[in-house]
């Protein structure tokens, strides 16, 4: 039985015209099985593992296609690499400014953020990225 992410997935291929290949398929696995938001090169470390013959460009070009059809998002934090996440709904994320995790924020919710920004400006909000950094549970313990 195909799930609804995989027709989801299918579909946006199917209406974007480019194929789901299966490097890009592979790509999508490895976000799958993250746990948090990881950088091109750790996507392609896990690519790699399952296929040694896979070259970091083709991660590269992958990714380039799974954002383009909105399939997946690119974070981008100051000193730190691309990172990408496979939740496309507008949400927060916290990024560790010791060793760089990325956590969703949970209880926070956008549209309460959506909403505020359109009670005190005239602009309608098509678009939010905010970035919050702080020092996580792991790195706090090793002070």
């Amino acid at each position: 039985m195909v799930s609804a992410l995989e027709r989801d997935v299918r579909e946006r291929f199917r209406r974007s015209g480019y194929t789901l290949t299966s490097q890009r398929r592979a790509v999508l696995e490895a976000l799958k099985d993250f746990k948090g938001h990881p950088s091109a090169e750790e996507v392609y470390l896990v690519v790699k593992k399952r296929n040694p013959r896979v070259a970091l460009g083709t991660v590269y070009q992958a990714l380039s296609v799974l954002e383009e059809i909105g399939l997946i998002e690119a974070k981008h934090w100051s000193e730190s690499p691309v990172r990408y996440d496979l939740n496309t709904e507008p949400h927060h994320d916290i990024r560790c400014i010791r060793c760089g995790e990325v956590t969703e924020i949970r209880g926070v919710e956008f549209e309460d953020f959506a909403a505020r920004i359109r009670e005190n400006t005239p602009y309608e909000v098509t678009n939010a990225s905010l970035v919050i950094e702080g020092v996580c549970p792991n790195c706090q313990s090793q002070n």
